[in-house]
């Protein structure tokens, strides 16, 4: 019923616009039938095409959120793992540092009585040798007498 109405209102249209008068069965008016059936046959042609597209982009979309995703996890995954290895180094340049500095303190520390122990030492093994000596001369000398 909607169709007829947009063909009496054309046909006034004409009538008063051109001053001609169309009936409904008029070759004009079933080209204009025409005319409206193949633009609303394009108009849902176009329609379902742009759907089709609009579809494709969100898989698109869709598939680039998850690259991108899978991308920055892996550079922050490598970053972790340089970040992890940079501070290991470090530990280990660190241990090493303060492990030479013990030694270092402990060999400062322990220096000076390793150093005066031998000194000790060294006095106990010359008095030793003058104490032999001494028993030797006084042995020779009650030798000697006798």
């Amino acid at each position: 019923m909607a169709e007829h109405d947009k063909i009496r209102a054309l046909i006034a249209e004409i009538a008063t616009k051109h001053g001609v008068a169309l009936s409904p069965d008029d070759p004009l008016l079933i080209l204009q039938t025409i005319n409206t059936m193949l633009l609303g046959e394009s108009a849902d042609a176009q329609q379902a095409q742009l759907q089709a597209f609009k579809s494709e982009l969100e898989e698109m979309s869709n598939r680039w959120g998850i690259e991108i995703n899978a991308k920055a996890e892996s550079i922050l995954n490598a970053a972790l793992e340089a970040s992890e290895a940079a501070m290991r180094q470090r530990m280990a340049e660190y241990a090493k540092k303060l492990v030479d500095d013990v030694a270092a303190e402990v060999s400062k520390g322990l220096g000076k009585p390793l150093t005066d122990g031998r000194a000790i030492a060294n006095r106990n093994l010359i008095a030793s040798g003058l104490s032999i000596g001494a028993a030797i001369i006084i042995a020779l000398v009650a030798i000697l007498k006798f």
